[in-house]
């Protein structure tokens, strides 16, 4: 039973620490081609990058638009890392941890 109340009271303290999870390191920039480069750290360990950029088509409101980046998270110990694209193709996403087709 002790065991039980301590382990509840460490789910606790655990998500309560999501909850008041603060922004370490923001980062974003706007290159001169029309890319950008975008990153952030919170206190919670979790981390992301993104970079994209736009391919102009020949019509207006014509193109594409490639974007790249990943991501990781803790989870019970293990941190986990998802590295994915989106482009006119669709979103596509890798990790250790996702099922492959």
């Amino acid at each position: 039973m002790k065991l039980l109340i301590v382990l509840c009271l460490a789910a606790v303290a655990c998500a309560q620490s999501d909850k008041e999870a603060q922004i370490l390191n923001q980062e974003f920039q706007i290159n001169e081609d029309g890319s950008y480069d975008a990153a952030y750290e919170t206190s919670n360990g979790i981390q992301a990058i993104e970079n994209g950029i736009s391919y102009p088509g020949n019509e207006p409101e014509s193109g594409n638009y490639v974007r790249t980046g990943s991501y990781s998270y803790e989870w019970e110990g293990v941190t986990y890392t998802v590295t994915w694209q989106a482009d006119e193709n669709g979103y596509f996403a890798e990790g250790d941890h996702i099922p492959k087709k």
